[in-house]
């Protein structure tokens, strides 16, 4: 009996732990970006995704969608499959391009799941440091938890 109620107990602690550890995430749906107030309802291609999300079945659609900004531009990351098989950081502008490196082409491209358009950084090598800083803290939509 004393047992149960141990494990009940280390349980709990082991839940309100986790739980302060995402306490830095913000999750707001009223929140501006790429000059538009709410732009998970308001750009069209951002809402397409979600609206796929939410009712998607193969799994291509799990994950969340972070905003970020990168010198003054709003950019959208996810890691949602969109059909690569695994599990990646995408990254959108504003209009739904998604990134591609000039150097390194071949590369899988989910435009068959968001915009078919694509957009370069000017120094790619900067920008992967920015990815492997990058705190992925304002939540636009998620469908797993966090």
């Amino acid at each position: 009996m004393i047992m149960k109620y141990l494990f009940l107990l280390i349980m709990c602690l082991t839940l309100f732990s986790c739980q302060k550890e995402t306490q830095g995430i913000q999750y707001n749906k009223n929140i501006t970006a790429c000059d538009t107030k709410e732009p998970q309802k308001n750009l069209p291609w951002l809402a397409e995704m979600i609206a796929k999300a939410k009712s998607d079945k193969t799994g291509n659609y799990e994950g969340t969608i972070w905003l970020v900004n990168y010198k003054g531009q709003d950019i959208f990351v996810t890691n949602m499959m969109l059909g690569s098989g695994g599990v990646l950081n995408w990254f959108f502008d504003c209009s739904g391009n998604h990134l591609i490196y000039q150097r390194g082409e071949g590369g899988y491209c989910p435009s068959e799941y968001v915009g078919s358009h694509h957009f370069f950084v000017e120094d790619e090598d900067d920008f992967q440091t920015f990815i492997n800083n990058v705190k992925l803290e304002i939540v636009i939509y998620s469908n797993v938890p966090l």
